[in-house]
């Protein structure tokens, strides 16, 4: 773990990420030129009910400081820019000691807690149901169906996953995740996930099983001249996060126990550093900023006769996104050609920042990076680092509003240098709709990303066999 000195407050942030509970984590934060927090706080005022709870966390009366941290623990994270706000701002030691507690209870659910679902649901309609869970976790959820027919559920402090599946299940429509935005998707087709494991925030499916076979016809023991058959298997998964939980990919996922229906072991052989068939696969959302990742485990089938896999266990890492920081800014992003900027991980030469000719209100904005941190040798190039850049480059106008970013329209890649150009609009092309209302780009800022790898226990029972 690499660290770092800094405020007293940033380091109470640091311990709430360590504090995350029983499983091994790393943080990976590169040293600050100043001070930063690595995580939301805000910039405007709250609301007259937080204001007050947040200066009833003061008051002399012992059960008026209780109901208000009580209180504050309820609005959950959607409180927890404000609460960190105030942190900095408050000389109060009673305030102070009060808040601290909460931000860091509340930093942990928000990375490795599920939101819960109570709700008693009596002859709804799905779209009744919907609306409901998405009131009670904040999230954007997309069912359009208008069916008339009535459901029931009784949800008593359910995870989300499990609740928007048993709902959409009842109704015959599908979760998709896979968008890789803040939004759930639920659409009628002719399709089912049958195998679903899920781990707090976290949703794991099962996408299929290849095999290949192999008869070793060379190196036979003459004790048992038999041709040696070997059966080998891959397993392939899904891991989708709940909308508050980016992810930056996952690590290599490790299986602590693989039975079929007949009590034989499928676990592979073991590797020379006691990790068992399992691979971090490709580079899809490898540094990616996004909602969903795959993975895949190797297995050895001993037994022809055996139809499931009664049992498989793992474990894997899961590289969350757990905060933010700014990492270099360029100001009057029109003004400046070839202008040369350095951050903390990052040295950029801004070629220009233009509208584009042919269409009013997006504008192109181009660049080269080059990545400050020498590469590790032994690992060749760091493509997560080069594949992402384009995410966490922002322009904003004088009112700080951000320009949709449409993704690199060139990308050049060499060694740790990125040269690319980035198109930015006023449209939001994934959720549609009109074009909003932006002044002119007033910055150009390249922002760092603070991760936390958590380490997650993962199930799946009873899935067939080839």
């Amino acid at each position: 773990m690499r660290a770092f000195a800094g405020s007293a407050l940033l380091g109470l942030f640091v311990a709430s990420a360590l504090a995350l509970g029983g499983k091994k984590e790393e943080i990976e934060i590169l040293p600050p030129a100043a001070p930063m927090v690595p995580a939301k706080v805000a910039t405007n005022s709250p609301d007259p009910e937080l204001k007050r709870l947040i200066e009833d966390l003061g008051s002399d009366d012992y059960r008026a400081r209780e109901r208000a941290g009580a209180e504050l623990a309820k609005k959950g994270d959607k409180a927890l820019p404000h609460m960190r706000a105030a942190l900095l701002a408050t000389d109060d030691p009673e305030v102070q000691r009060r808040l601290a507690v909460l931000v860091r209870k509340l930093d942990r659910e928000r990375l490795v807690e599920p939101k819960r679902i109570t709700y008693s649901a009596k002859d709804k309609t799905a779209k009744e149901i919907f609306a409901e869970i998405a009131k009670q976790t904040g999230y954007k959820i997309e069912f359009n169906d208008g069916s008339e027919a009535k459901y029931s559920f009784e949800f008593n402090n359910t995870p989300f996953w499990q609740a928007a599946d048993a709902v959409a299940n009842a109704v015959g429509y599908t979760i998709y995740a896979e968008y890789d935005d803040d939004s759930i998707r639920v659409y009628n087709n002719d399709t089912t996930n049958p195998h679903v494991a899920y781990a707090g925030p976290f949703r794991f499916v099962a996408t299929n099983i290849q095999t290949s076979r192999n008869v070793q016809l060379s190196g036979i023991p003459r004790r048992n001249a038999q041709p040696r058959n070997t059966e080998y298997m891959t397993l392939s998964f899904q891991i989708q996060s709940e909308p508050k939980n980016p992810m930056l990919g996952v690590t290599q996922p490790v299986l602590t126990e693989a039975k079929d229906d007949l009590g034989g072991s499928l676990l592979p052989p073991q590797n020379g550093d006691g990790r068992n068939g399992g691979y971090r696969s490709g580079y899809y959302n490898s540094g990616s900023r996004g909602h969903n990742s795959y993975m895949s485990v190797n297995l050895t089938r001993g037994d022809r006769a055996a139809t499931t896999i009664k049992s498989l266990k793992g474990r894997v890492g899961i590289v969350l996104l757990s905060g933010s920081a700014t990492d270099l800014v360029v100001n009057d992003p029109l003004k400046a050609k070839k202008h040369n900027a350095t951050g903390r991980s990052v040295e950029m030469e801004l070629e220009s920042v233009e509208e584009d000719a042919n269409q009013k209100g997006t504008y192109l904005a181009s660049f080269t990076a080059k990545k400050l941190a020498p590469g590790d040798p032994d690992r060749g190039e760091d493509y997560s680092w080069s594949q992402s850049l384009w995410q966490r480059v922002e322009l904003l106008d004088d009112k700080g509003n951000k320009y949709f970013c449409y993704g690199p329209n060139t990308h050049e890649n060499n060694n740790g240098t990125v040269k690319m150009v980035l198109v930015f609009g006023t449209e939001d092309r994934r959720r549609g709709g009109p074009a909003q209302k932006f002044g002119p780009p007033k910055k150009l800022q390249l922002i760092q990303w603070l991760t936390i790898t958590h380490e997650v226990d993962f199930a799946f029972k009873d899935i067939p066999l080839p």
